[in-house]
């Protein structure tokens, strides 16, 4: 029966879902092999090649039999397509206006003759077309993600209950989890992958100086440029554990989004990541610092005299060990509060 392994599998290959697909594969080939004996025994002789060959044919092509358990081939389908489309607008939304902020920024900083000036407009509309698409092109990728890893059977939105006015007036369980809270967690830790690993020129301010002249910041003159990078290798060192703690929070809200509500598991998995995150802040807090913002950058870059880079830096450097110091803080408070909404929350299930 090689040939009915093979159509199996050929089948597999065409489905779209990630889940039960073995379930399917299971059931596909049993039905086929039981199909098979039923003909060996009619014809009063053993399956052979041909008869699988015969067999297989009027079964239909492993791609129309794929179909058949991808009666919807979605890559967002209709359940998921109203979470996109608002991610999408607010993500677009805020990406664009502080891309906007940035080029206006960049012109009013810069004494630009008339064709420098249309030069910089141009390359600040090229950069938020091009963010744009970066950040739809990764919205789509976790929503076609969310499609295949969370089936339309697990993903709750209550279309086929009826709606009861009085759920106005209902309060919301503490354990419910509304849909579009864990997707924009996912969205949201997507980009920072992104940006943080594959994009990391988007991580630095650049200056610029046309004939001797400070053309101003974010500005690439055609004379000497330079860049300060907002973060030092001190913080790059520890981007791996940071990849850990996101992949593990996208697993956490993957969790919710198929369940909609907390429970003792997930309780669990949030307590341990953030806690992991307080040790990544602990590292960051101890060692070098890991901004590339200091007095000596800024005074290298020739904007800033030497007491205004001094005083800047310092005040930098001071901010980032103030908001790790927070961060860990507030970190500490969550775990509690976690911890404690469990506990409370068992023991409402238990009395109930």
């Amino acid at each position: 029966m090689k040939l009915i392994d093979r159509y199996v599998a050929e089948v597999g290959r065409r489905l779209s879902l990630v889940r039960g697909r073995a379930d399917i594969g299971k059931e596909l080939r049993s039905t086929l092999e039981d199909m098979l004996e039923d003909r060996a025994r009619k014809a009063g002789h053993p399956a052979d090649e041909a008869m699988e060959i015969e067999l297989l044919k009027e079964y239909g092509a492993p791609d129309k039999v794929a179909a058949t358990y991808n009666p919807h081939p979605y890559l967002i389908g209709p359940r998921m397509f109203p979470f996109f489309t608002m991610v999408l607008k607010i993500v677009l939304t805020v990406l664009t206006i502080v891309l906007l902020v940035t080029t206006g920024i960049r012109v009013a900083t810069s004494p630009l003759s008339g064709p420098e000036f249309v030069k910089a407009i141009g390359e600040g509309l090229a950069g938020i077309v091009s963010a744009a698409i970066a950040a739809f092109g990764n919205i789509v990728l976790v929503f076609a993600i969310l499609e295949r890893f969370v089936p339309t059977s697990e993903f709750r939105m209550d279309e086929g209950k009826e709606w009861d006015p009085t759920s106005l007036i209902k309060e919301p369980e503490p354990q419910d989890v509304k849909p579009w809270e864990p997707i924009f967690a996912i969205v949201f830790i997507f980009i920072a992958l992104s940006i943080f690993n594959f994009n990391q020129q988007w991580l630095s301010l650049q200056y610029g100086y046309n004939n001797g002249q400070y053309i101003g910041w974010w500005v690439s003159g055609q004379g000497q440029q330079g860049v300060i990078p907002l973060f030092s290798d001190a913080f790059f060192r520890w981007l791996p554990l940071m990849n850990i703690a996101w992949v593990a929070e996208i697993i956490l809200n993957g969790m919710l989004l198929r369940t909609s509500r907390w429970d003792i598991p997930t309780r669990l998995l949030s307590i341990g990541i953030k806690a992991f995150q307080i040790v990544i802040l602990a590292l960051l807090l101890s060692g070098p610092s890991i901004l590339g913002i200091t007095p000596e950058s800024l005074k290298a870059s020739g904007v800033f005299d030497a007491n205004t880079a001094q005083t800047l830096g310092t005040m930098a450097q001071t901010g980032v060990r103030i908001a790790l110091g927070l961060g860990i803080f507030g970190t500490v408070v969550e775990i509690i509060k976690t911890g404690y909404k469990m506990v409370t929350q068992g023991l409402v299930t238990a009395t109930a």
